[in-house]
């Protein structure tokens, strides 16, 4: 309720009513110490095998990977949605433009598999009608009939791609950055993303990209609104990357305090929520 919410020093600059609460119970769920934490959208519905199919992917060694196809003198992204059946060509939601239509990566067989504790991110695949950016939606504004991907369950490291929170799941080293931004609009998972991936690649651990599967059945939204809140994000996006992929440092709590020193105005405008988030982190853990 609101009295155990206001016990969090990170309640009031977060703000109410927003999906960044669930940082609450990200806070909560550490304190369970579990081996695994599973964030999933209310608007999402798993298939009938799908814990079985989270546990297969967490304790199995991966066996594909992603790879450059071409030197482009630049960060390598990829596009996880590149292989879908939908009629237009869709991007996960937050993939920076500066980067889109590489088109320089591909999945290949790992020369050895990829032991499932190298691994600190799980990114499942959402079918239906999936986390798209609102440009996207506007111009193509009936659902996306997505039914399948050719390409999943593979890792990457040190190539990136945008990760949200629907289908989504972190090993326990990645716990103390799995918090998403308050202050940033519709990116407040994506930025969060980049601190993941660049705290993994610093300690020599993937990305994962695949299943579990669930379905997306998108409730009723206000696509002009969403747009108004990425389009920061649309013009920023790489700079805030660009702060982030500075950072080097394998201590996540350090990793944090890093970050803040970063004059962007974007990750400026998150400081007071992230330090009280490393009081509460102190006391849970």
């Amino acid at each position: 309720d609101v009295e155990a919410q206001e016990k969090y020093r990170c309640s009031e600059p977060m703000g109410w009513n927003k999906i960044v609460r669930r940082n609450i119970a990200l806070l909560r769920a550490i304190g369970l110490q579990p081996d695994f934490i599973l964030t999933v959208d209310d608007d999402n519905i798993p298939t009938e095998d799908y814990f079985d199919r989270w546990y297969d992917v967490l304790t199995r060694p991966a066996e594909k990977i992603i790879v450059p196809t071409k030197k482009i003198g630049g960060p390598y992204w990829h596009n996880y949605l590149e292989t879908s059946d939908a009629e237009i060509e869709i991007y996960p939601r937050g993939l920076p433009i500066l980067f889109r239509d590489q088109h320089a990566t591909r999945v290949e067989t790992a020369k050895e598999p990829i032991p499932s504790d190298r691994i600190g991110l799980f990114q499942g695949i959402s079918l239906g009608d999936p986390d798209i950016d609102a440009m996207t939606r506007i111009v193509y504004s009936k659902p996306t009939p997505l039914d399948s991907i050719k390409d999943k369950n593979y890792c990457l490291k040190n190539i990136w791609s945008p990760f949200n929170t629907q289908n989504t799941v972190y090993a326990k080293k990645l716990f103390p950055l799995a918090f998403t931004w308050p202050n940033c609009g519709r990116f407040e998972d994506i930025y969060a993303s980049f601190v993941w991936q660049r705290f993994l690649f610093s300690n020599d651990m993937y990305a994962h990209v695949g299943d579990a599967v669930n379905r997306q059945v998108r409730g009723k939204r206000d696509d002009l609104k969403d747009l108004s809140l990425e389009v920061e994000g649309y013009l920023k996006a790489h700079e805030v990357w660009e702060e982030i992929s500075r950072i080097t440092e394998k201590d996540a709590v350090i990793f944090i305090e890093q970050l803040m020193r970063s004059d962007h105005p974007i990750i400026a405008r998150e400081r007071e929520f992230m330090r009280a988030y490393l009081e509460d982190l102190a006391r849970v853990l």
